[in-house]
């Protein structure tokens, strides 16, 4: 597979992910013999925010962040061939001007 077909992959995959939540997903108890919660922690906008979560949503929000776990994986891939093809292509302008010229005097330069 070559880079572009595998950049036009990435995508495809990237455009079939339908949901998304940002942050971590975290289960606590106040105690011993308490019932268990759960918070969805995040950073937006340079804070902290937390929400809870009640427990029928749990499984829906697990998928969500899964899915976000996932287009950052796939972002990070994209970028990472998208570089990899520029620097490709600044290497092969650079062989490709480096054309020996000859002097000006047509002499050969001293060493």
């Amino acid at each position: 597979m070559t880079t572009q077909q595998r950049r036009q992959e990435i995508l495809q995959e990237m455009n079939a992910i339908t949901r998304m939540e940002r942050g971590k997903l975290c289960t606590q108890s106040r105690g011993p013999g308490t019932p268990a919660f759960h918070k969805l922690q995040c950073w937006q906008e340079g804070r902290n925010h937390t929400r809870y979560v009640p427990a029928q949503e749990v499984a829906a929000l697990q998928e969500a962040l899964a899915g976000h776990e996932r287009f950052q994986r796939l972002a990070q891939e994209f970028a990472d061939l998208t570089i990899a093809m520029t620097h490709e292509e600044t290497v092969e302008c650079k062989k490709n001007s480096k054309r020996s010229r000859p002097s000006a005097t047509g002499r050969p330069k001293r060493s």
